[in-house]
């Protein structure tokens, strides 16, 4: 009977515990046999308690009030005081009414509030004397009981594992002999549940399915603990379609049993499986879920500042990161902090906000706040982990290489064989752009090698295809329920209106026989019977022709589905191997010496870049066809701002409209931005000369639109005739808006303005061919 809540007791006291590996994923999620109880629950006890008898049933609910209290995250003393009157009151009662398990049980939990107050003396003391209690009583159920809950205790608070599986199997065989084939099955799987905090996945795994084959042989419902416990295996294999599959299974069940206790953490983690497989807007979606579950749960966790942290990242994505601040901000005063691990986490989400607000020295208290509180836990776990990659990331951004070298080498240092493939996948980029700033290209060629290698093991097409698969079996088999209650209902409905055809018909019968009609109304009733069965044999043959249209339409969504996933597919990987080519380009760049040769590949790499962002955004969004231009003109303009050194001096002022623009136009649109706005930043403001960059996209009428790129820096040369200039630049810019058939003008009154006017295709126009392309036959 244990949680969530034990283990980040355990971390905010700094105990010590071996739970290396799984303990980020652990405290997104309740354990199995846990105290499953939330608010709503405990106000129904208290309710119940109120209500109850002086009986076995009243023993029941002091037990769960006292659970509740003991297991609250942190360690209050006046949480741990209730806890202790709930269990003595519990004790007291059972002694009066000769329940000796139930005596025996509130004594185990009184040794868990010792134990949690620190006493550890004590209450190992009293351990020994309930143990020995228990034997010499016969209360074998009781025994069990005090070891089961012994181990959960050991397994969070000792390096030593085997006294947790002697205890483990030492329960389990009580129960077996009792026989209590439930519990016994609950200390297998907890058994399983301490594999995974060993690191001992293969051994996890298959003690997991040994236990769900045991509770769906007792007909034990609730085994959405088990198939949450098999995700997170999952996922620390790296195997994501067997992480998403038992997800979506412990949410199934979960809503099937109606202990839906566990839900915020269940979303959470669904949520997660999202953004590693890169579905983010599936995982936003969940994140979100999840949230609103832990708010009205209004407890602290670690795993409901974690999600809010998701998304807050998500605000600043969308360049809102004031929103994002607020959002945590609010969140902390509702519900504020009260372990080392929680502090933590929520400094890691403000030092997001405050670095994409530009409030850099901030950020970096932030980031070294985070890593403090987790180093008083004196615990490597995945959330550290992740710290030391963020501040690693953001000195690397700084171009403070020797400092994201120093991070980023410790954050791989933390078992990179037992934490998350993916996590390890993006240190090694990190660190291939690090090594690669410092000259270092051996290393850099080899941590890229591994970044590759990691990626290609997990993002395969065959994965990806399975993931995507799995998600469409869960969509229709949702689809197939709703179908099949509405046609129950349906049926239902025919029953009803069958039995009062019948009563109907009964009293017409009745009335005849009494008129001495008998004969007409006879004749009369065989018409309507003949009526009643051509009507019934064509509506059986209207449900039949329903049915196959039915089959057709799902048939064809899912078809549409495919196409769109080999798109979006088709998108990614075209952004892929732009991707490829960068770093090529940026890893050949290292080695030429030459400005001009530099220059150009510079330069090349930008544009290659911004096609890039096209198919990026072409397969992160629902439209397939039609790009974002706001967004994409953003990225475009901070790639370009984060690429040249001396644009401290330089701001920019973008006035972009939210216009949904035909990838057709939008590559060659964004290709002219990149030439106009690198020819500024190198040479509109020489010698650090402060200056503004300013971008407008807007409609001038429907479907005809202006781009007007404008600087107020030193302009081109007087004499210089722009019609002869054969820069490759103002070349491509000629050609592109040509290509788009543009009217190209070039203003030098004050500093230099390319303006460009130019129509387009009306986006429902665009949606209509789209929707041709996809309805034609594969």
């Amino acid at each position: 009977m244990y949680n969530d809540w034990q283990t980040i007791q355990r971390i905010s006291t700094g105990k010590p515990t071996r739970s290396v590996l799984v303990l980020g994923l652990i405290l997104f999620s309740l354990s199995a046999i846990g105290q499953n109880i939330n608010r709503p629950m405990v106000n129904q006890l208290l309710l119940q308690l109120r209500q109850s008898k002086a009986d076995e049933n009243r023993v029941h609910v002091l037990m769960e009030l006292g659970k509740f209290h003991i297991y609250k995250p942190g360690e209050a003393k006046i949480d741990l005081d209730s806890g202790r009157t709930y269990l003595n009151r519990a004790k007291k009662l059972s002694d009066s009414l000769h329940l000796l398990s139930w005596y025996h049980d509130a004594e185990s939990m009184l040794v868990v509030a010792d134990l949690e107050e620190r006493n550890t003396r004590q209450g190992e003391q009293r351990l020994r004397q309930l143990i020995r209690d228990c034997q010499r009583t016969g209360d074998r159920l009781g025994e069990a009981n005090t070891r089961f809950r012994w181990a959960v205790w050991l397994r969070n608070s000792s390096e030593d594992y085997q006294p947790v599986f002697a205890n483990f199997r030492q329960a389990a065989a009580i129960y077996r002999s009792l026989p209590n084939p439930e519990k016994e099955t609950n200390a297998l799987k907890e058994m399983a549940d301490t594999y995974l905090y060993q690191g001992d996945l293969d051994s996890a795994e298959a003690g997991l399915i040994h236990a769900l084959h045991c509770y769906k042989a007792i007909k034990y419902p609730k085994l959405h603990y088990t198939y949450n416990s098999l995700s997170s295996v999952g996922i620390l294999k790296g195997d994501y379609e067997k992480g998403l599959r038992y997800a979506l299974l412990s949410i199934e069940n979960m809503h099937q049993t109606g202990d839906t206790a566990s839900a915020a953490a269940y979303y959470s983690d669904l949520g997660r499986i999202y953004e590693e497989t890169g579905n983010h807007p599936k995982a936003l979606e969940w994140y979100k879920k999840s949230l609103v579950k832990w708010r009205q749960e209004k407890l602290a966790n670690f795993a409901m500042f974690n999600t809010a942290g998701f998304i807050a990242k998500d605000l600043i994505a969308q360049h809102k990161p004031k929103e994002a601040l607020q959002l945590l901000k609010k969140l902390i005063q509702e519900i504020p902090t009260n372990t080392f691990i929680q502090k933590a986490c929520v400094a890691q989400n403000l030092a997001y906000c405050y670095d994409a607000l530009h409030q850099y020295p901030v950020a970096e208290h932030y980031y070294k706040e985070a890593l403090a509180w987790y180093e008083k836990n004196k615990l490597d776990f995945e959330a550290s982990q992740k710290a030391e990659q963020d501040i690693g990331t953001f000195y690397l951004q700084q171009k403070d290489f020797a400092k994201a070298d120093f991070h980023l080498r410790k954050a791989l240092s933390f078992s990179p064989q037992k934490n998350a493939r993916s996590t390890i996948k993006d240190i090694h980029l990190l660190l291939f752009k690090v090594d690669s700033a410092r000259g270092n290209y051996v290393s850099a060629i080899q941590h890229f090698r591994l970044h590759k290698a990691l990626s290609d093991s997990l993002f395969n097409e065959k994965k990806s295809k399975q993931i995507a698969s799995l998600q469409i079996k869960y969509d229709t088999r949702k689809k197939e329920q709703d179908i099949a209650l509405l046609r129950e209902q349906s049926r239902l409905q025919q029953n009803e209106l069958s039995h009062e055809r019948t009563t109907r018909n009964s009293i017409i019968l009745g009335a005849v026989l009494l008129a001495g009609l008998l004969g007409v109304s006879y004749q009369q009733y065989r018409l309507k019977q003949r009526s009643n069965q051509l009507l019934q044999t064509k509506q059986l043959e209207i449900n039949r022709k329903n049915d196959s249209l039915e089959q057709i339409l799902l048939e064809k969504e899912n078809l549409l589905e495919e196409k769109e996933w080999m798109l979006k597919e088709i998108h990614h990987r075209v952004k892929n191997n732009l991707q490829i080519i960068s770093s090529m380009l940026n890893t050949q760049l290292n080695f030429l010496q030459d400005s001009n040769a530099r220059t150009a590949i510079k330069d090349s790499q930008n544009r290659v870049h911004a096609m890039a962002l096209i198919h990026q955004k072409l397969y992160q969004s629902e439209h397939l066809a039609l790009v974002n231009m706001a967004e994409f003109i953003h990225e475009i303009v901070d790639y370009l701002m984060e690429s040249f050194p001396q644009t401290e001096s330089i701001r920019t002022k973008l006035d972009v409209s939210g216009i949904q623009m035909d990838v057709a136009q939008a590559i060659p649109i964004g290709l002219i931005i990149n030439e106009a706005v690198t020819n500024s930043l190198k040479y509109a403001f020489p010698h650090n000369r402060p200056g503004l960059i300013g971008i407008q996209l807007q409609w001038v009428q429907p479907h005809q639109y202006r781009v007007r790129i404008c600087d107020d820096g030193v302009g081109f040369p007087q004499e210089l005739n722009l019609e002869d200039v054969p820069t490759l630049g103002l070349t491509m810019i000629r050609g592109l808006s040509r290509q788009i058939g543009a009217d190209l003008v070039i203003n030098q009154a004050n500093g230099v303005e390319i303006c460009l006017e130019f129509g387009g295709t009306p986006k429902t126009d665009r949606a209509k061919e789209r929707q041709a392309v996809l309805d034609k036959p594969l």
